[in-house]
C-alpha cells in the first residue's frame, strides 16, 4: 500500500475539517457563551444556542432536533457543561455529539470556540499551497 504524501495527508485533514464544519452548520449546536455563538454564526451555523446561562431552556428549544453538537471550551468549566448538557439532552431524548468538539479542537489547536473562525482561517492559510 502506497504511503500518503504530506500534501495528500494535509488535503485529507482539510477535507475532514470541512466535513465537520458542514455538519456543524447543518445541526443545532450548543456553545458556552455569546462570543462562541458569534464565532459559529460567522462560519455559517444558524441554530446556535448558548448554555452557560440556562441549559434547560436551550434543551427545551432543541427537543425536536435529531442531534445537537456540543462545542464547549476545552477547559474544566467546558467539560463540566458538556457532561451536564449530554445528560440533560438524554432526558429530552435528543442525541448529542461531542466527538466533533475534541477532533476539530485538536486539528485547529483550539481551546476556546470563540476563536473557531480565526483558527480555521489560519489553518487554511498555512495549509494551502497556492491551489
Amino acid at each position: 500500500m502506497k504511503k500518503k504524501s504530506k500534501k495528500e495527508s494535509v488535503q485529507s485533514i482539510i477535507k475532514e475539517v470541512n466535513k465537520m464544519l458542514e455538519e456543524i452548520r447543518q445541526n443545532a449546536v450548543f456553545v458556552e457563551g455569546k462570543k462562541d455563538k458569534e464565532a459559529l454564526i460567522r462560519i455559517g451555523s444558524q441554530k446556535v444556542f448558548t448554555i452557560s446561562g440556562n441549559l434547560r431552556l436551550s434543551c427545551e428549544k432543541v427537543k425536536t432536533e435529531k442531534k445537537v453538537i456540543i462545542l464547549t471550551d476545552l477547559d474544566r468549566r467546558g467539560l463540566e457543561l458538556l457532561k451536564r448538557a449530554v445528560g440533560m439532552l438524554e432526558e429530552y431524548g435528543v442525541k448529542s455529539d461531542h466527538e466533533i468538539r475534541s477532533r476539530i479542537a485538536h486539528i485547529l489547536r483550539l481551546k476556546y470556540f470563540e476563536n473557531l473562525d480565526k483558527k480555521y482561517e489560519k489553518f487554511m492559510e498555512e495549509n494551502s499551497w497556492g491551489e
